[in-house]
C-alpha cells in the first residue's frame, strides 16, 4: 500500500475502459525502491488489466551530454530486463515524452507517473492529464517524506 501523501490526482476522469494501465516512467527509472511502480501494479491488479510502463527518450532533454545519455540507457535495458521477469512489458520509444505518454494513454484505464520537480516536467504532466481520457495519478517516490508534508512552501 502506497502513502496517500505521496499520491496527486491530476484530473478528475473516471476509470473508463482501457487496454492496460499506464505508468509513465520518467523521474525514477528503476524497478525497485519506485513508489509509482508499485501503485500501478495495484491499479493494475485491482483492474485486471495487464500493466505497461513507458518511458520517452528525447534528444533534447536539458543540459544533458552523452555520458548522462549512456547511463541512462544502460540503466533502462537493466529495468527492462527487471520488469521483464516480473511479466510487466516496457516499452521505450525515442520520441518527445509528453506525445508518447499522451499517445499511450488512449487506449489505457488508468494513467500513473512519477514526479520530476522541473518546470517543464510539471507542464509536461499537466498537459498529459488534461489530454488523458481516463484518470492521472501522480506518485511521489524519489523522496522519503513527500514535499507537501515537510513544508508548507514551495
Amino acid at each position: 500500500m502506497i502513502h496517500p501523501g505521496r499520491l496527486t490526482s491530476l484530473n478528475t476522469k473516471k476509470v473508463d475502459a482501457g487496454a492496460y494501465v499506464l505508468y509513465w516512467m520518467q523521474a525514477s527509472q528503476r524497478s525497485r525502491f519506485n513508489h509509482a511502480l508499485e501503485f500501478a501494479i495495484q491499479q493494475a491488479n485491482e483492474l485486471n488489466l495487464p500493466l505497461v510502463v513507458y518511458f520517452g527518450l528525447t534528444d533534447d532533454y536539458p543540459e544533458v551530454n552523452e555520458r548522462h545519455y549512456a547511463f541512462m540507457l544502460e540503466g533502462l535495458i537493466e529495468t527492462r530486463q527487471e520488469l521483464r521477469q516480473r511479466n510487466i512489458a516496457m516499452v521505450i520509444r525515442h520520441e518527445l515524452p509528453v506525445e508518447g505518454a499522451a499517445r499511450m494513454a488512449e487506449d489505457a484505464a488508468f494513467l500513473v507517473c512519477d514526479r520530476g520537480y522541473l518546470m517543464f516536467q510539471k507542464d509536461w504532466r499537466n498537459r498529459v492529464a488534461l489530454q488523458a481520457k481516463c484518470p492521472c495519478v501522480q506518485v511521489e517516490t524519489d523522496v522519503v517524506v513527500p514535499v507537501e508534508d515537510a513544508s508548507s512552501k514551495e
